[in-house]
């Protein structure tokens, strides 16, 4: 599996787009505080978003929305609408 989290940038617009604070997104991608949550944020105490980090999120952000998950590519391809970059080589082919 190829994998890069989402950018800042994508973070940010998820978080305006659903007007929460750093504290409501710690929840949503169960992370244990906002500092945790701001350290993804960060320029200067960066952290790199875990793949399971982002999945909690991606799932909680779908029921959000209403969707019926029934496949984990529906998660990808939502974290991909926010820039994250999720490869995946299946059987020795590589899936978009």
């Amino acid at each position: 599996m190829q994998y890069q989290p989402l950018p800042q940038a994508g973070l940010r617009r998820l978080k305006e787009e659903l007007g929460y604070t750093n504290s409501q997104m710690a929840e949503l991608f169960g992370v244990s505080t906002s500092g945790q949550f701001h350290k993804y944020l960060s320029d200067k105490d960066t952290r790199e978003m875990g793949f399971h980090v982002l999945m909690y999120g991606m799932l909680g952000l779908a029921l959000l929305r209403g969707v019926r998950v029934t496949r984990v590519d529906q998660l990808y391809d939502l974290a991909r609408e926010y820039g994250a970059v999720i490869k995946v080589d299946i059987a020795g082919e590589r899936q978009p």
